[in-house]
């Protein structure tokens, strides 16, 4: 997820709308953020299968959206142009193959998220992720789901804060599969 999408997504929610538990296992240290350090151990930890390097596609689908006074078509649309900013293309080295940072999860401009929480149990996965969206609000995502070596599914709950208007909230799924070797730069 890109900081674009984060001002894209917030820009086309505001201006439609103007027109969990969570097991926080991997945080050794208390206090309530879960760092580099400690996703890697929990990876360690939990046996993480890694991931194939090369060209990954994810791709958000949402299927429902709290936002009761929109009609179905506006619903439609917002989860639409969320769903086409949240979708994009990642090169994963040998490296980050093994590790995935949250650049991965996160997308572009992750330095401005925070992990609140990451279970890795093999092939089971569960994220929280809180990122901030210069002057415009955050946006708050639960990832739970299957990773393998060439794909993933996870259920996604995004919820995107704006400081006008308040939360909007969508349900769906992010997937993501092995396309094969980076192209050549």
């Amino acid at each position: 997820m890109t900081a674009g999408f984060l001002k894209s997504a917030a820009s086309v929610i505001a201006l439609l709308l103007i027109t969990g538990c969570a097991d926080n296992s991997a945080d050794k240290d208390g206090n309530g953020v879960i760092d580099s350090k400690e996703r890697a151990a929990e990876m360690d930890y939990d046996a993480f299968i890694p991931m194939k390097a090369g060209l990954w596609e994810t791709k958000f689908v949402f299927d429902d959206i709290n936002v009761p006074t929109l009609g179905k078509a506006q619903k439609q649309q917002i989860m639409n142009e969320v769903a086409k900013s949240a979708s994009s293309q990642s090169c994963l080295t040998e490296r980050e193959a093994k590790k995935p940072g949250a650049d991965f999860f996160g997308g572009d401009g992750a330095e401005k998220c925070v992990y609140k929480a990451f279970d890795v149990s093999g092939q089971n996965v569960n994220m929280k992720l809180s990122c901030t969206m210069e002057g415009m609000g955050s946006v708050h995502m639960k990832l739970a789901g299957v990773m393998g070596e060439t794909e993933f599914n996870y259920e996604s709950a995004v919820d995107v804060r704006l400081p006008i208007v308040g939360t909007v909230a969508m349900q769906g799924k992010a997937t993501g599969k092995y396309l094969g070797a980076c192209p050549a730069s």
